[in-house]
This record gives C-alpha cells, structure tokens and sequence, in this order.
C-alpha cells in the first residue's frame, strides 16, 4: 500500500510535478484529492451545516452568486408550494412574450376575490405583460396568472381557446424546469392552488429562484414594495397593491416570492444580500405551519414562514462569513496547487465559510487537460466537513509545463 493515499490517483506527469503535490499534500490540514466533478444534474447532498429547527417541511438555502449550498432538509421531497409556483410562471412568461405587448383581459381569468389573492382584474380592461407581471409578483395575483397563461399559451399553441392555451403554458413551465435539468417538479396550473398530482421542491424552486433573478426585470419587480398603474386600455383604471412579501427591505432581503393554501402551508422563497451586498443567497422555505383565521372562534393566523425565515436569517448571520477562496488563509496549500497545475481564479466570486462551528471548510482540486490559456480547466470543489457543498471554475494560466489529462478526471 503507497504511503501517500493521492499516489493511486496520481499519474501522467512529470516526477517533479508529482514530488510537488505530494509535499504540498502531505502539509494541507484540508481534503485534497484529484477527480472528475460531480455531474451536473446530480442531486446535491445535504449540508453538512444543520439548519436551525423550524417548523417548514423543506427548507433549501443557497448562495446563488457562487453556487455554495448553506443549509438543507429535505430538499428534494415533493410537496405542493402554493402560489410560489408563479416563479415558474414569470419565467416562461418573460421567456416568450415582450413586456410591452398587450393583453385584453376576459371573464375567464378572473377569480373570487374572497377565496384566492388576486390583483383585482376587470373584464374588458387592457394590460400590458409587464403590468400582469408586476400584478402576478407583488400581490400574487392569481388573475394575473391565468391572464398571462391563455395569452402566452395562446401563442405557444394558436389557439384561442381559454383552457387550451392554458394547457400549453403549463406544458411549457414544465419543459422549462427540465431545460434546467430539475427532475422533481411536475407543474398543472399556473397559478397554484391546490390540484392533484402537482408538486415541487425547495431545489428546484431555488433554481428556479435563480434563474428569475437573472432576469434584470423580473428582479426589479420582485423588489418592488407594491405598485401604482394604470390599465393601457381606453378603460385607464387604477391598479395598486401592495406586496405581500413581510421582510423585504428587512435583514437584506430583496425579493422574491410569497405562497399559501390549505394542502401546502406557507411558503416564501427569499433572496437575501450578504457579505456587503456582494453576494445573494436564496432561501427557499416549504410547508410552514400555516392557518387561516376562524371566524367563528376568533383563532388567529398561524404563519410561522416568517418566524422560520428569521431563524435561518439569524442562524446564517451567526454561522457564516464570507471571503475570497484565493484569500489570505482561506484555503491553506491551494496557492501552490494551483502554481503546480498552472491554473487560476478568474475573478472568483466571495465564498461562505463556516464560523462559530466545528465544521471546516475542505477542498479538493479537480484539474483536466492541458487548454489554451485562459480557458476552462477544471474546478475548485469546496466541503463542509465531508459534504461537498458547490465548485468554483478555475482556468488555465498563461503557459503550462504538465501535459496530458489526469487519469479518472475530465477535461
């Protein structure tokens, strides 16, 4: 058996570059080994951080600006998530139709305004799509929902038909979400009441998070603390609401999504500035302890979503900070790896580092084959103990001495 656990993956180098990385492995405290990375639909374990105790059935947290995972429980269980499917909504939306075109709103989109949330939709009225977003987004409108689903499904399709353009919208939020490689959502309304058969999960509304705060508009709407319009139509009637997202502007947050019902319980995903504004983590929260309010007993509202998002804001303040992974004692040994490989940063993104806890922030180097300089060559794979937990990319140097990719890695 070699005396250093590295010799076995280990091969197609020079001797000096292998006598390099055996002494700087030999001196690291963290975990350094050589492998292919992880694949990219591959679910991510749980983290290796424990999220605080909270009432929610799912909770996914992640840093979505260097792709580091910070807290998880049952991350993948489907579940229903309420109104927090308009996520899915928006995009496909703004993914196929223009914001200035025109919608001519009709009685088959609108709801009982005593029974769902709703941005108080009038038949006849005219409306742009960036109108009907802000409308779906700030007060969770669930007319705005099927507005936008018949008329971009209308598109999609050809067909006028109110529940046949639906039908093609909602067919369309589920290829989105496979286009993203998310494989646990299964999307039959566009809106998201409560109907059979219809799930989702903190992960994949977390990407899809991710994906709406890519969305320059979409992000600006999200932050939005209510809105004040008028229809474009000959009608020109006020429209203004206000959001129903209780901490923005509060702890950093700066959007996202609000959703409720009976079979699903509360809900909201946040997205959060930290580290200075210089990173945005999502925190995806599912199936809080929610009820409405009896009227016949006087019970209150239970919303525990709230109380839930606080303790894990607290608990994120308290366990982590943020750096750069090439920082001053961040990652000891890994200057000289990458000098070895003849790799580097290329502007990395800030990372969270554990505090205040006994797990320890771990890495290990994954290096392909030689590429021109300044291209792709493989990635940082950081861990939370023994969770890996994201990557960063890492690229090749102006000029390399090694040749030839490493056995068991990809290139």
């Amino acid at each position: 058996m070699p005396l250093n656990p590295l010799l076995p993956r280990i091969s197609s180098r020079t001797g000096l570059h292998i006598a390099l990385v055996f002494l700087i492995a030999s001196m690291l405290a963290t975990p350094v080994a050589l492998a292919a990375p992880v694949a990219p639909d591959a679910n991510p374990q749980a983290s290796a951080i424990a999220p605080p105790e909270v009432t929610a059935a799912a909770v996914y947290a992640m840093d979505m600006t260097s792709g580091v995972e910070l807290y998880a429980k049952d991350p993948f269980a489907h579940l229903q998530v309420g109104s927090v499917v308009k996520v899915a909504t928006a995009l496909v939306v703004v993914n196929n139709a223009e914001l200035d075109e025109q919608v001519l709103i009709q009685e088959s989109d609108l709801v009982d305004t005593n029974e769902y949330s709703n941005m108080a939709l009038q038949a006849g009225d005219t409306l742009t799509v960036s109108q009907l977003l802000y409308g779906l987004m700030i007060p969770s409108g669930n007319d705005g929902a099927r507005a936008l689903a018949r008329y971009v499904g209308s598109k999609l399709v050809g067909s006028e038909d109110a529940n046949v353009a639906t039908e093609a919208f909602v067919k369309e939020m589920n290829a989105y979400a496979a286009s993203l490689g998310l494989k646990n959502s299964r999307f039959t309304v566009p809106d998201g009441i409560d109907t059979p058969n219809s799930y989702t999960c903190a992960y994949d509304i977390t990407i899809l998070s991710r994906e709406l705060m890519k969305s320059e508009f979409l992000r600006s709407v999200v932050k939005e603390p209510a809105y004040r319009f008028y229809s474009v139509g000959p009608e020109s009637r006020l429209y203004e609401k206000p959001t129903t997202n209780q901490r923005l502007g509060q702890s950093g947050v700066i959007g996202l999504k609000t959703g409720t019902t009976g079979e699903s319980g509360g809900n909201v995903v946040l997205a959060r500035e930290v580290n200075g504004g210089a990173n945005i983590v999502l925190i995806t929260i599912i199936g809080s302890d929610h009820a409405y309010a009896d009227e016949a007993t006087g019970q209150q509202l239970v919303d525990s979503r709230w109380s839930d998002a606080d303790a894990i804001m607290a608990s994120m303040d308290a366990s982590f900070s943020w750096a750069a992974p090439n920082g001053d004692g961040v990652l000891p040994g890994l200057g000289e790896q990458m000098q070895v490989w003849d790799v580097q940063f290329q502007d990395p993104p800030a990372i969270p580092i554990p505090t205040g806890t006994d797990i320890a922030l771990g890495y290990r180097l994954q290096v392909g084959a030689v590429v021109e300089p300044g291209a792709r060559a493989g990635a940082l794979h950081l861990y939370f103990g023994e969770t890996e937990v994201g990557s960063v990319p890492i690229y090749q140097a102006a000029a390399s001495a090694r040749s030839g990719p490493q056995i068991g890695m990809a290139a």
